[in-house]
């Protein structure tokens, strides 16, 4: 099959770079401009290359009338391309799903370290889901709602409620609405049965995982399990839910992914970093 065109949105460093390129993946139901409003300027601006795809079948990207089709095997096989053709090894920095394939292509050593935002735990999405459906049974029906565009009032506090937080301003809302669309039921489906899948090793690699103290989606003891999967740094954002890289949580969140990059993102995990990666916070 010929190579699905993929769209990719570029910010260079503002000053000549030091640092390995930042390749930002988003997560399901999106596309690259969640990380337009803040963490591409953020990051450019203190001299990092940042690039931020759209994952094939979302935004500016090819396939998005075989969206349904594609799982994600699909997804990394188009990303390989872009992430060798960066030049060098890049610290990869993923949302939720985002986050799945940034795990995926660090055990293929594609890259030379990742941040984990939100991520989905290696057991997959199942359990998530049928607390998500316990606590808000309305949201499935909200949300096939919204991936067709219709938003009423009900599907709008119930995207607060699940993605953000109550402390939300409207605005910050809005950026993720302006953005929404719809994901592939595929790689919806293969995300539910992550547990049945038996992963590569984890290379030893860098990782920081960041979770938000209010996240429904995927709690803080769910995004604990990945950071013990990779012998990560661990930090729970305080009062933060799922969509961090869009509310008011986002600086801190930029903030704390700087001074691990700046601290040194290539070198091996000390012994202290892995043990508060089991850790609580």
């Amino acid at each position: 099959m010929a190579q699905r065109s993929i769209h990719i949105v570029r910010r260079p460093a503002a000053t000549p770079s030091r640092w390995p390129p930042l390749l930002f993946l988003h997560g399901g139901y999106v596309d690259s401009r969640c990380w337009l409003p803040h963490f591409l300027p953020y990051f450019a601006s203190r001299g990092y290359d940042c690039h931020a795809v759209d994952l094939p079948g979302h935004g500016r990207s090819e396939g998005r009338g075989c969206l349904d089709r594609l799982g994600l095997d699909d997804y990394l096989a188009d990303l390989t391309p872009v992430v060798e053709g960066l030049g060098s090894r890049p610290v990869l920095i993923g949302h939720s799903m985002g986050a799945l394939l940034a795990e995926r292509l660090l055990e293929r050593s594609l890259a030379e370290a990742a941040v984990l935002l939100s991520p989905v735990p290696p057991n997959g999405t199942l359990e998530s889901s049928l607390s998500l459906f316990l606590r808000h049974p309305g949201f499935i029906s909200a949300v096939a709602a919204m991936t067709s565009g219709v938003f009423d009032d009900d599907g709008m506090r119930l995207l607060r409620d699940v993605y953000f937080t109550p402390a939300t301003d409207p605005d910050e809302l809005l950026r993720l609405v302006r953005i929404v669309q719809p994901e592939s039921t595929r790689a919806i489906a293969e995300m539910a049965m992550l547990g049945w899948r038996w992963p590569l090793p984890p290379r030893r690699r860098p990782v920081l995982v960041l979770g938000g103290e209010l996240d429904v989606v995927f709690p803080p003891h769910q995004v604990r399990r990945v950071a013990r999967r990779w012998h990560a740094e661990l930090e729970i954002i305080p009062a933060a839910g799922h969509a961090m890289i869009l509310d008011h949580h986002w600086q801190g969140c930029a903030a704390r992914i700087l001074g691990w990059l700046q601290r040194g993102a290539t070198a091996a995990p000390t012994a202290a970093t892995a043990a508060g990666a089991t850790g609580t916070a």
